[in-house]
């Protein structure tokens, strides 16, 4: 190549030979080869790959079975934090902290000898690992570090197990717990009024109630078969056969559809009032538990949700007062307020009884509406896992200031629910 000279003071154009420029560019093609080799080898070898394990750990505690057996209570979540912090720290002391994702008891068995622990395991390897030396590493560091484990509950290392399952197997048994979710909020505080539609799986337990076809009310799901929401929903709509209850983030289409077989009112419900607003409604046919359509967690009746917890309430209702029914589903970032506060003469003036809690802003930042009444309010607890806090039941128009939106209190109905469902 012959540079053109400048238009100033002549110089000696300099010329490259042919075989120089050859040269340089075959050289050229070369260094870049290379490079694109190290780039794709690096991210091959660095590439992570998801190993997703069903394990079983044995262990001995003073608490009886009973105790702690039972799903979604007090005491099922203290000892399912305290075997995965076990599980987590065993990780954390090993060559393995920077591939371990997560631990999660799904579920509890009793043995002669003391108590089955079922878990979940979830790490990330390189994918060019081979996962027979994965097994082997993740059983050799559990054998290993937990002998240091501080009980309660004593477990047994040797007695840990491990299998290798799929992300669809992992799924199922996810679904199979009450209260989990397949992703999280978006960080940002969304709301029903005026707000931004979800992703579906978000809240999986959110059903929508249909009068001849049309939306009327949300429901939560609580089992395959049963659905709780508020009492003046079916206050002028009490014919089973015409209710219909679809499933998923959009009404239309719907991801699945059921009918109903029966629907409970509260007995000390009267219309008009807001006091015992809650009823069940039984499902024709059971739902399948899948990332779509699953149960939220019952709390116990002692179970307490605390004033500035942070909550979330979806629905398919109106985006501001008076307005019309939502296609696709929207969420609303709200805080539980103390109903001492909400019960003060510029807000409710004494109407909101300890079978109700509060929960909005007072400033009427964010809000349900019309529409999303029966739908639910949930709260999670310190491992993630979703509780049903309260049922959609009125409020003074939306989102306005000091009339923050009034929920059942589901902790009241507790026993309510078991006698009526044997949930």
């Amino acid at each position: 190549f012959c540079p053109r000279p400048s238009m100033g003071r002549a110089r000696r154009a300099t010329c490259l030979a042919p075989w120089v420029v050859g040269l340089i560019v075959f050289l050229s093609l070369i260094v870049l080869a290379v490079c694109i080799g190290l780039t794709v080898h690096y991210v091959r070898h660095n590439q992570r790959k998801t190993y997703n394990y069903y394990s079983t750990l044995s262990f001995t505690s003073d608490k009886l079975y009973a105790d702690f057996g039972r799903e979604a209570s007090k005491n099922f979540t203290e000892m399912s934090q305290r075997l995965e912090s076990m599980v987590r720290n065993a990780f954390y002391k090993s060559s393995l902290k920077g591939e371990f994702v997560k631990s999660h008891v799904i579920k509890f068995s009793q043995e002669q000898q003391g108590v089955l622990a079922h878990m979940l395991l979830i790490c990330r390897f390189r994918a060019t690992e081979d996962p027979e030396t994965v097994n082997y590493i993740i059983q050799r560091v559990l054998h290993e570090k937990l002998r240091d484990a501080v009980g309660p509950p004593k477990v047994d290392p040797e007695s840990v197990e491990i299998k290798k399952i799929n992300k669809t197997e992992t799924d199922s048994y996810l679904n199979n717990c009450c209260g989990t979710r397949r992703s999280s909020p978006t960080g940002q505080s969304v709301r029903i009024v005026g707000g931004t539609p979800v992703q579906e799986g978000e809240w999986p337990w959110q059903a929508s109630l249909q009068w001849d076809g049309m939306h009327r009310c949300g429901a939560a799901l609580i089992n395959a078969s049963w659905l709780v929401s508020a009492a003046h929903c079916f206050s002028m709509y009490k014919d089973h056969t015409r209710w219909t209850v679809s499933f998923g983030v959009t009404l239309r289409p719907a991801k699945m559809i059921r009918g109903l077989r029966r629907i409970i009112v509260h007995e000390n419900y009267k219309y008009m009032s807001h006091d015992y607003d809650i009823s069940l409604a039984e499902l024709s046919s059971p739902v399948p538990y899948t990332n779509i359509a699953h149960r939220v967690c019952l709390p116990d009746a002692s179970y307490e949700f605390r004033p500035g917890a942070e909550m979330f309430v979806t629905g398919f209702g109106a985006v501001h007062n008076d307005g019309v029914t939502q296609n696709h589903l929207r969420q609303a970032e709200v805080t539980l307020i103390d109903n001492r506060i909400c019960n003060e003469p510029q807000s409710y003036n004494g109407a909101v009884t300890p079978r109700m809690l509060c929960a909005g802003f007072l400033k009427g930042k964010r809000d349900a509406c019309q529409g999303d009444s029966g739908g639910p309010l949930v709260s999670a607890d310190a491992r993630d896992i979703w509780y049903l806090a309260g049922i959609v039941s009125w409020g003074e128009g939306c989102a306005l200031p000091n009339k923050p939106g009034v929920y059942t209190r589901v902790t009241a109905f507790r026993d309510w629910i078991t006698a009526r469902t044997g949930i």
